[in-house]
């Protein structure tokens, strides 16, 4: 993934707290583990899984919104 769309999908989803928001890229453009971006970081790696679980989420392809959970 690119830094472009990493920041795309950040801002879809709506991902907040600077330090979340950094170790996610970390792991989606840098390829870390979400381990090794909670060290680099200095936030839970228990954050990091939540905030990635969000960004799996799909978008709707009409208004680019996330979809809710079914």
């Amino acid at each position: 993934m690119t830094p472009k769309e990493y920041d795309k999908l950040a801002k879809a989803h709506r991902l907040r707290g600077e330090k979340t928001i950094e170790a996610c890229k970390a792991v989606l453009v840098d390829e870390l583990t979400a381990y090794a971006a909670a060290r680099e970081v200095g936030i839970a790696e228990s954050a990091i899984s939540r905030a990635l679980a969000r960004l799996r989420r799909p978008l709707c392809p009409t208004c680019g919104q996330p979809l809710r959970k079914n």
